[in-house]
């Protein structure tokens, strides 16, 4: 429920929060301490309730994606399996991470959500959100970084790329986890004023944001002045990006219209985190980022007609995924010593 006092100059406030109606009648006593009521021309109540046709379209929705996703998952794997491991590129090993993932974004569990009158289900559910966004944001940074090398080393890698995306995660699952578990505890808990205590990990989280972003423009741009003459390597990343930045155009689009001024405020990182508002927010999340990995499984799966060639010569769309800049100009030694071969 929440209550608007003189419209003209107050804003809403949220007065209780019930995730669970377990009677059949509620009776609910308002005082006002500390206000002058002379000063009070008038007070509106709003009951807010979710809809039963939104929860069932909602579970519709979700179960659909999760169907889709599981079937695109295994097709995509079963494809790469005539090839040797090593002979994947980087965007095809990321592909089997992102849709095993993807497949616990759309979230089996979240069914349980209306049977159990708990806080863990609707917990889970933000954590694996939380968790597949973390890796896309992974998966940029390392295709940006590593679309032209052979050697990739965990330490100096991944683990720098690790630490900044587990910081962003950390603490967009604390704060949507204690938004959610509070709620269910307190009925009169305001996320306005109870997340104060909060700020210092607001503060890191836009921090690490920032800097992930600047980050991430530096990779892409190094990348693209070092590659944009290559063949086969341009193609990639154009690819790549062009898809990345209408994901990520279309999301920020849909973001803006949702919070507009209060994107800054206390209670916007647990509440992208955790729920979504009305129907067309959540299918327009849901189906954006399912489009984007479908497109990308698609498009990175093998031709049915691909040679296999453990190193995949005869395919010079493949040829050249893991070859240096010098094999590419000069020839590598395989090359020639097959050529070598040949002669005699």
């Amino acid at each position: 429920m929440q209550s608007l006092i003189d419209t003209k100059a107050c804003n809403q406030l949220i007065l209780f929060h019930l995730s669970f109606l377990n009677e059949n009648s509620y009776r609910f006593e308002v005082k006002l301490n500390g206000i002058n009521q002379n000063q009070i021309s008038n007070v509106q109540f709003f009951l807010n309730t979710f809809n039963s046709k939104y929860t069932q379209y909602e579970l519709v929705c979700r179960f659909f994606f999760l169907i889709c996703t599981t079937i695109i998952t295994c097709l995509f794997t079963k494809s790469m399996q005539r090839y040797s491991i090593l002979d994947w590129s980087l965007e095809q090993r990321w592909m089997v991470f992102l849709l095993i993932f993807l497949v616990f974004y759309n979230d089996p569990f979240y069914p349980l959500t209306f049977l159990l009158n708990n806080s863990f289900t609707s917990i889970l559910d933000g954590i694996l959100q939380t968790t597949f966004l973390a890796v896309l944001l992974l998966f940029w940074l390392s295709v940006y970084h590593g679309i032209r090398q052979n050697i990739r080393r965990f330490v100096p890698f991944y683990l720098p790329k690790i630490i900044l995306i587990g910081i962003l995660w950390m603490v967009s699952v604390v704060l949507s986890s204690a938004r959610i578990a509070q709620e269910f505890r307190d009925p009169m808990y305001n996320l306005t004023i109870d997340i104060r205590p909060f700020t210092a990990i607001r503060i890191i989280f836009y921090i690490v944001g920032i800097l992930y972003v600047l980050y991430l423009l530096f990779l892409i741009i190094r990348a693209f002045s070092e590659l944009r003459n290559t063949p086969y390597f341009d193609i990639r990343l154009k690819f790549a990006t062009l898809l990345m930045l209408c994901v990520v155009c279309i999301l920020i689009v849909i973001t803006t219209l949702r919070y507009g001024s209060d994107i800054m405020k206390e209670n916007f990182v647990p509440e992208l985190a955790s729920r979504y508002k009305n129907s067309v927010e959540f299918l327009t999340f849901h189906s954006v980022i399912n489009l984007y990995l479908y497109t990308m499984a698609y498009v990175y799966s093998p031709a049915k007609n691909a040679a296999v060639d453990s190193l995949f010569h005869d395919n010079p769309t493949f040829s050249m995924l893991n070859d240096s800049d010098d094999d590419v100009v000069y020839g590598s030694d395989h090359e020639i010593s097959r050529f070598t071969s040949s002669n005699k």
